[in-house]
């Protein structure tokens, strides 16, 4: 795994997840390929805050993922986007993009005692070439499940 495990820009502060899909259990002998979201909300590079305080509307959401074409650019957390930012203003200034990141091939439990370790309840997931965003991993509120989409 890439990235530093202890960024707090995904912690474990998660909402009720719309769209379980299955339990630590069901997804041990799986890889992260498997239970990742594979489209997850988000924006182009040159995204607006109103662009991004659109899409945190829906309650589930913690934060929204930009991207430069298919390369990670980063991600907007929720609580970093201050109440007095203009609406005009470029969305790329609130992104965390030195977050934690895997690629789809790790086996789920190896990424989930790295989640644990670091109190994550999101997790970016990059193919090999580092850069190319692949999708999400996302852990339901309890912590116990994973979110789909």
């Amino acid at each position: 795994m890439a990235g530093d495990v202890g960024t707090a820009a995904i912690g474990m502060q998660a909402e009720r997840c719309v769209n379980f899909t299955r339990t630590r259990e069901q997804a041990a002998g799986h890889r992260i390929g498997d239970v990742m979201v594979r489209r997850p909300k988000s924006l182009p590079l040159d995204a607006t805050v109103g662009d991004v305080r659109r899409k945190l509307e829906n309650p589930s959401l913690r934060n929204v993922v930009l991207l430069d074409g298919n390369a990670f650019a980063g991600l907007v957390d929720r609580g970093e986007v201050p109440a007095n930012a203009p609406d005009s203003a470029p969305a790329r200034e609130f992104t965390a993009s030195d977050v934690p990141t895997t690629t789809p091939d790790v086996p789920v439990p190896d990424v989930l005692a790295a989640m644990d370790a670091g109190q994550l309840s999101r997790l970016v997931v990059l193919d090999a070439d580092g850069r190319t965003f692949a999708g999400l991993v996302c852990l339901d509120h309890t912590g116990e499940g994973f979110c789909g989409g």
